[in-house]
């Protein structure tokens, strides 16, 4: 059955904070006697009346950059575990200049004792951070979670309670309404066959837009990246030696969605804001590569508009379909904290009380909720049932381009609107490739 209405209050409080990352520190519950404290006295820590573990007299120090109702919740749980354990937090709210202040405080080895991931947790930041593996929440991360924080060797250095899940938006009701069944799109063959039903019956089949760089970037993995796929050219896009040749076989794909008249004329110039107000008129069908936050905001316009998610295609018959996923709230210990069963005990609590931070985040929850589901998680499990073989992985610029990338995606999305001749083709892959040899050469130097 389709994605049905908005009918829940949790949708609601959904639209209140964009994906935003989280960080927290904690400990586990084991109670610890005659710890040394600060000053090099004996601190005891003890269980409370109600069984909760005392740290009274401790204090950590975390870093965040989360702002809006999204801290307020974090700002809730912080509380909350103060008062129970008698732990004092400090908390840095470095808001925009949180990647300046964590690479300068990396440098110096002085790390807050918990700090936000954000998507980094192992390309970024593993070496600074401990091996969460063995805590009690580990078994109850979903493989969502997992496919984008599991290292090669099983270890994870992250309690992600909350991610952004990138596929392909639809409105089912235009897709009923043509005769289109989207659970049964596998290969991007398959979902060309759709958008000609689509236009037929006198619908916009894809809103993407290009003026972002999504519209180059999001889908890439489907033909670079995974088994089964048309290439895998994972290793030199890692170590900086992609030739980005094969980048012209989506460039031409592409061009099927301006030939055929697939996009709106005016792609090349709406916004994200101007998609979702077309799609909540029952105007079109897919937008590919984009996340939730999407279907949620279309039925804040329409609640009568049936919406649902479904896989990035595969580019091959029997290849991976696959759905994005970004470390949302994601919270790392740094591994030379001189109060570990502190931290610990804190990504606990976290683990037992993040329902209000995932609902004021509004993305998937990535472990067992009972009192909050937000919209974005209702559709992932109706996309799961429906194609339970469906395969995660970290968001591909993010795994594979180095940083910076982003906004050179953005700015040839803008060339391909405006030319999609072979002559343009090959500039707009020289210029990708210019940028990225520069980018990872100066990753390479810091």
């Amino acid at each position: 059955m389709a994605m049905k209405k908005w009918m829940k209050t949790t949708a609601a409080l959904c639209l209140t904070a964009s994906s935003v990352l989280l960080t927290a520190c904690g400990g586990n519950n084991a109670t610890q006697n005659n710890a040394a404290g600060a000053d090099g006295s004996a601190e005891t820590t003890e269980n409370t009346a109600d069984g909760s573990t005392d740290y009274s007299g401790k204090s950590i120090e975390i870093a965040t950059y989360l702002t809006g109702d999204t801290l307020a919740a974090y700002k809730e749980v912080i509380a909350g575990f103060e008062s129970e354990t008698g732990v004092n937090i400090t908390l840095d709210e470095y808001g925009d200049d949180y990647e300046s202040m964590m690479k300068t405080r990396m440098a110096s080895n002085d790390l807050p004792d918990i700090f936000e991931t954000h998507g980094w947790s192992l390309i970024r930041y593993k070496e600074y951070l401990t091996d969460l593996s063995g805590e009690p929440w580990a078994g109850d991360l979903s493989d969502a979670a997992l496919g984008v924080i599991r290292d090669t060797d099983g270890k994870i250095y992250t309690l992600m309670t909350t991610g952004s899940c990138l596929g392909t938006a639809v409105n089912m009701d235009v897709c009923e309404a043509a005769g289109v069944d989207p659970w049964a799109i596998e290969t991007w063959d398959d979902f060309n066959e759709a958008c000609d039903k689509i236009k037929e019956a006198g619908y916009t089949p894809i809103a993407n837009y290009f003026t972002s760089a999504g519209a180059l970037a999001n889908a890439d993995g489907s033909w670079l990246s995974y088994e089964g796929e048309t290439y895998d050219v994972n290793e030199e896009m890692l170590n900086g030696t992609w030739d980005w040749e094969e980048f012209r076989t989506i460039l031409d794909y592409l061009q099927t969605w301006f030939d055929n008249g697939y996009l709106y004329e005016d792609c090349g110039t709406i916004s994200q804001t101007d998609a979702i107000e077309r799609c909540a008129r029952n105007e079109c069908a897919f937008v590919v590569g984009i996340g939730s936050s999407y279907q949620t905001a279309v039925v804040a316009q329409n609640p009568d508009v049936t919406m649902a998610m479904i896989p990035i295609c595969a580019s091959e018959e029997g290849g991976a379909r696959f759905v994005g996923i970004g470390e949302g709230a994601s919270f790392g210990i740094w591994k030379d904290t001189e109060e570990m069963d502190v931290c610990k005990a804190f990504l606990n609590y976290i683990a037992e009380n993040a329902d209000g931070i995932n609902a004021a985040a509004g993305e998937i929850s990535t472990l067992p909720s009972e009192t909050t589901k937000s919209y974005g998680m209702e559709m992932l499990e109706e996309m799961e049932s429906h194609c339970p073989d469906v395969f995660y992985d970290n968001l591909w610029d993010r795994k594979y381009m180095p940083a910076g990338m982003w906004s050179i995606f953005e700015v040839a999305a803008g060339m391909f609107y405006e030319d999609q001749s072979d002559e343009s083709k090959q500039e707009i892959i020289d210029y990708l490739k210019e940028n990225y040899v520069d980018l990872y050469e100066a990753a390479q130097e810091e």
